[in-house]
């Protein structure tokens, strides 16, 4: 068991809606009744400057991400630049919407229970994607879906003198009525393994969980060394709600309008809108053309 007994927490207070603050104090002073050391960092900019610091991987026992999935993608893209995601042990105190990643890795327990797992400090290795140089644990996508998420973002950055506006789920409400009104779905190309798809909503996972207790990518092994994609070929309002349904059903990967396979490299292009938006777990992720691939465990993550 290692001797480091500082863990350091990384909060967001923007995330989800709640008592955070509270949250975060709960699980310091659950770490200190276990003999262990909370440093809280809530600023944004101590926070990357803090994972900059070479051997900030070693320093700490834990490193926390307390926020939602952007906030762990935010912490995880701060570690990569220094190429520390494979040595840092990496937990989440879920306090976003969705909060995907906890629920695929059980982070979705107390904070007492959460400092027992640091101060047994099990951990296990996962592949991150890396898309154009942005990593994610989740997924990336393009398409309609990348276009809400855009938007919501745009929205979010509106001048407020308090900072960034708190999304939660009805912030996406006029966001998707406004896309379901004008979005004109480009045809969007995939290749992979030699194979080129064409489709208007494309997907790429790491974890197969996706917003709404869908699980769109329901093939998806975050160690597998492989991603896994998943091309809707179909465009427009009814046939949007029809593979909704199916997602819902979990038949969609049965559908002869739905391509999806596994590859360690994915790129996608669209050749109507160059600039089409990606979206890498739910925040804005550049734009397309774009080139995917998996970096194998190159992430760990702490098991509870």
């Amino acid at each position: 068991m290692s001797d480091r007994r500082e863990v350091v927490i990384l909060a967001n207070p923007y995330s989800g809606s709640g008592a955070n603050r509270r949250r975060v104090e709960t699980l310091s002073q659950a770490l200190a009744q276990r003999g262990m050391i909370a440093r809280q960092v809530w600023d944004l900019d101590e926070r990357a400057a803090l994972l900059a610091e070479p051997g900030v991987g070693e320093r700490y026992r834990c490193i926390v991400s307390a926020g939602g999935d952007g906030s762990m993608a935010g912490v995880v893209n701060d570690l990569g630049q220094g190429g520390q995601t494979s040595r840092a042990a990496i937990a989440m105190l879920p306090m976003g919407n969705e909060n995907l990643f906890a629920k695929e890795f059980g982070y979705d327990c107390s904070p007492g229970d959460l400092a027992d797992a640091i101060d047994r400090l099990e951990t296990r290795t996962i592949d991150v994607g890396d898309a154009g140089g942005r990593l994610f644990t989740l997924m990336a996508s393009a398409g309609f879906d990348s276009e809400v998420v855009v938007r919501v973002d745009r929205w979010r950055r509106e001048t407020r003198d308090k900072g960034l506006k708190r999304v939660n789920r009805l912030s996406y409400a006029p966001r998707i009525a406004g896309t379901l009104r004008d979005y004109r779905y480009p045809p969007l190309t995939l290749s992979a393994n030699g194979q080129r798809f064409t489709g208007v909503h494309v997907f790429v996972f790491n974890i197969g969980k996706y917003g709404g207790g869908l699980r769109l990518g329901s093939h998806a092994d975050p160690a597998d060394g492989l991603l896994d994609y998943v091309i809707f070929q179909k465009g427009g309002l009814v046939r949007l709600a029809h593979y909704g349904l199916s997602a819902l059903l979990g038949t969609h990967l049965k559908r002869s309008d739905v391509f999806h396979g596994k590859a360690a490299e994915i790129r996608i292009e669209c050749a109507d809108q160059p600039d089409m938006p990606l979206q890498t777990d739910g925040d804005p992720g550049g734009v397309l053309p774009v080139s995917i691939r998996v970096r194998p465990s190159a992430m760990r993550v702490l098991v509870v």
